[in-house]
This record gives C-alpha cells, sequence and structure tokens, in this order.
C-alpha cells in the first residue's frame, strides 16, 4: 500500500479508468430507497452492457441481445461479489431493490448456468426520450403545414395570374371583336364562345 498522496493544485484529476453513474440515482424521489450497493451494481451492470455494445458493433459472433433486440449481460454472482467487496446477502438485497425498481429483470437459462440480465433504462432517459420524440413529431407536422401552406399560396396566385390573363384577353378580345390574325368578328361572338356554344365559321361576317 502506498502512502497518503493528495492531489496538488497544479494536476488535473484523471483516472485511468473510470464507470458512469447517473446522479437521478442519488436526486429523485423513486430512486431515495436504493443502497449504496443497489446504485453502484446498477453502475456496474451499466459498464458490463457497454461491453455487450461493443460486441454488437464490432460484429462479433457472440452477441448480447435476445429475438425481440433486448440487449442484456451475462454476471455471475460471484463475480458481481468480488467487484463490489460484499457478501451474498448484500448482493440479493440489492438486486432486489434494482427489480423495485424497474432497473434490471433477470431470466434464467439453465441449471448451473448464470441468469440473464436486463438493464432498465432510469427515469430520466425515459422522459428525455419522449420529450425528443414529441419534438420530432412536432417537427414533421410543422414541415407539412409549412409546404402545404407555400403550395396553397403558389396555386392562389398561380390562378389568380390565369384568371386575370383569361379576363384580360376576353376583354381585349370583346372590346375589338378581331382575332389574333386581325379577323373581325360581329359583337356578341366572344360572348357566345366563352359560353362554350360552337360558332360555325359560316357565321363570322366579314
Amino acid at each position: 500500500m502506498y502512502e497518503f498522496t493528495p492531489f496538488k493544485k497544479t494536476e488535473k484529476l484523471l483516472f485511468e479508468s473510470f464507470i458512469q453513474f447517473p446522479k437521478e440515482l442519488l436526486n429523485k424521489e423513486e430512486y431515495k430507497f436504493l443502497s449504496p450497493n443497489a446504485m453502484l451494481l446498477y453502475s456496474i451492470l451499466t459498464d458490463r452492457l457497454s461491453l455487450s455494445f461493443k460486441q454488437l458493433e464490432c460484429n462479433k459472433k457472440i452477441q448480447f441481445h435476445d429475438a425481440k433486440g433486448n440487449m442484456y449481460v451475462i454476471f455471475k454472482r460471484e463475480e458481481i461479489q468480488e467487484k463490489l467487496h460484499i457478501g451474498r446477502s448484500a448482493l440479493d438485497s440489492a438486486v432486489l431493490q434494482l427489480k423495485e425498481c424497474n432497473l434490471i429483470k433477470e431470466t434464467k437459462q439453465g441449471k448451473n448456468m448464470p441468469n440473464i440480465i436486463y438493464l432498465g433504462k432510469t427515469i430520466g432517459m425515459i422522459e428525455n426520450e419522449k420529450r425528443e420524440e414529441f419534438r420530432s413529431v412536432q417537427n414533421q407536422q410543422s414541415g407539412v403545414l409549412k409546404i402545404n401552406t407555400h403550395e396553397c399560396i403558389n396555386s392562389t396566385v398561380q390562378n389568380s395570374k390565369n384568371n386575370k390573363y383569361i379576363n384580360n384577353s376576353y376583354k381585349s378580345h370583346q372590346d375589338k371583336n378581331i382575332d389574333y390574325h386581325g379577323r373581325n368578328y360581329p359583337p356578341g361572338y366572344f360572348d357566345k364562345l366563352y359560353a362554350n356554344h360552337i360558332v360555325s365559321e359560316d357565321s363570322i361576317v366579314n
């Protein structure tokens, strides 16, 4: 054992390795009854879960997920006891506490085989996912509304232009009673034409 060595103000706080510990286990009312052993156990299990994800990312033959795609870990009770420096009864108590908080679930594999351990997401994680999902839906709806509004405006403007052109064209021809070829037409000819009446060329008065 080395002698006590304090940190200096000129140094940085760096550890060779560490595990993640969610602060909400300390702060949320729902987790107030968790013992230090239970909270540390959850952190150790999430650290082991990160290895399961690495196996998946590296496309290893042995992958830790079930048919539904749920990730899990394999961790023998004896190994956990050794890492936490606790006895079996203390470990069983910590496991029970995590189960009551929906933070872990276990499935038996068979005789003399370690249980499959599923980790549950914390309340904070679930709430964040719901907020992100809600924002995503809102953004999609907002995008559709913008597109529809833009298309409606363009359609209205285009229809307005077309109607204006038709009305102006009709008024111009009605006043002059001539077509683009310079031919004269009798008064009221274009009224009949715009009313979808068929007028033969024989009725045109030159």
